[in-house]
């Protein structure tokens, strides 16, 4: 694997066939999302059914399935779409003569004289101007256009109390465990107590999915140090993000949270509207080019597509363009920049983390063929991974689970291995996997991390120079 970033892609009618998903892995899709907020999950099903077929043995592809949250919408709309001019008033809410129905109390409660309503993506803005009853409003067009049924309703700088799982939610989620996902996504997380709600529930349905927090709100930001202590993954969810503050601050929001992911070790996604123009055109623009490399160079592990390849006319070449980007963008990675992040917290330092420090250091020196992480939880590799080294780093598990949740953290390639005896097992079967998948070659000098004992989470412990032979 020459490209070190990973790449999230959203399945959809665009990418409705088998021939067409497996484009999709040969173009350099890491991690398949599945967004519940569309679809059903029959067709889900037969998707995860596709990627489970054809993803390689060696860095599978991973699954995750993405839980729609609260969200509030616009209802019905009559012929399905209103046309809104600017500085005309609509009636909107819930009760007689409406012409924008908002049925969700939560919202309705939140109301008063000159709040911002966002309609859809931002593209729509209106202004209350005055309650006519408790649940029906007059609004003022700021900013029109077409509004379609069923549309996304935001109310800028409210927070609502809803649970964090919706009913819906709860379904997707059993029917995303029976399907055998590898992570399940939160939207909408305020607080680590919101990402324990989902954990307690995957807990009671058998299910060892990771968690990944989706970082679209102030308090989710705020509370971003406990939510990183319980989850496995977070998506910077941009486009929801971008409706909840002001615009200017979103740049600032994603690289504070892809910082704060990186020195935590959590694997980080940044995402949407990546390359929006290739929905309908075959290139991006020079600002989505420059806007995927900044990422990379923030120190994201992951970027992702969305409409792109879940609904564009080019989904394949998506995929093609943001790998050549991501290539080019992580040679000129700052890793002086985690360095000085350690540095500044080494009082901090967990054993595992001062291992995996240790091992890019020495790989800095030695320059070998890889690193050689021998993991139970995955913990190792993704520490070693926060560091960026210049070299492949090579994940050996015995752990199903672990094996898939690895296509997502930058640098790592995961694959198989039996259960282990002993380290020294453990050890001689990594090499001769990464040996017999062409990763190495008799020659190779390579860094090897293990634990002893063997098989036990979080014993990472030794570190050793070897040959391969």
């Amino acid at each position: 694997m020459k490209r070190r970033t990973k790449i999230v892609c959203t399945l959809g009618p665009a990418v409705d066939s088998r021939d067409k998903i497996h484009a999709l892995i040969e173009a350099g899709m890491n991690v398949a999302r599945i967004n519940c907020s569309h679809g059903d999950w029959d067709t889900r099903r037969r998707w995860i059914g596709w990627l489970r077929e054809l993803s390689p043995d060696i860095a599978p592809v991973a699954i995750l399935a993405d839980l729609q949250g609260p969200k509030f919408r616009v209802g019905m709309l009559p012929g399905d779409t209103l046309e809104l001019v600017n500085n005309s008033t609509v009636r909107v809410g819930s009760g007689e003569g409406v012409e924008i129905p908002i049925e969700q109390a939560e919202i309705l409660r939140a109301m008063t004289p000159g709040g911002r309503l966002l309609l859809g993506d931002g593209e729509i803005e209106l202004r209350v101007v005055v309650g006519v009853t408790p649940t029906v409003f007059e609004a003022k067009v700021v900013c029109g256009g077409t509004l379609r049924s069923r549309k996304g309703v935001t109310l800028v700088g409210k927070a609502f109390d809803v649970p964090a799982l919706t009913p819906k939610d709860v379904i997707d989620a059993e029917e995303a465990v029976k399907a055998g996902v590898d992570f399940v996504a939160l939207s909408y997380v305020k607080s680590a107590a919101d990402a324990r709600e989902l954990r307690r529930l995957l807990e009671r349905l058998g299910s060892r999915a990771g968690i990944c927090a989706k970082i679209e709100m102030r308090q989710g930001i705020q509370d971003l140090d406990n939510i990183l202590k319980v989850v496995d993954l977070v998506m910077v969810a941009r486009g929801d993000m971008g409706l909840q503050m002001e615009i200017e601050d979103v740049p600032l929001m994603q690289k504070r949270i892809i910082q704060d992911c990186t020195l935590a070790g959590t694997p980080v996604i940044t995402a949407t509207q990546m390359l929006e123009s290739m929905i309908h055109a075959p290139r991006p623009t020079r600002a989505e080019a420059t806007d995927v490399a900044n990422a990379i160079l923030d120190g994201t592990d992951a970027v992702m597509l969305s409409g792109e390849t879940a609904s564009g006319s080019y989904p394949v070449e998506c995929v093609r363009t943001m790998a050549r980007i991501a290539e080019k963008a992580e040679g000129l990675y700052d890793r002086t920049k985690i360095e000085r992040e350690y540095e500044r917290h080494r009082d901090a330092v967990g054993h595992t983390d001062a291992i995996a420090h240790a091992v890019s250091d020495l790989a800095q020196i030695l320059r070998p063929r890889a690193i050689v992480c021998t993991t139970t939880s995955g913990q190792t590799p993704r520490l070693v991974s926060k560091f960026r080294p210049r070299v492949p780093i090579l994940c050996a598990t015995a752990s199903e689970s672990t094996l898939h949740q690895m296509a997502v953290v930058w640098g790592v390639e995961a694959a198989r291995i039996p259960s282990p005896a002993s380290t020294d097992e453990t050890i001689r079967d990594a090499i001769d996997e990464f040996f017999r998948r062409k990763r190495l070659k008799i020659g190779d000098e390579i860094i090897v991390t293990a634990g002893v004992p063997a098989g036990v989470p979080g014993n990472t412990n030794m570190i050793l120079t070897q040959t391969v032979r």
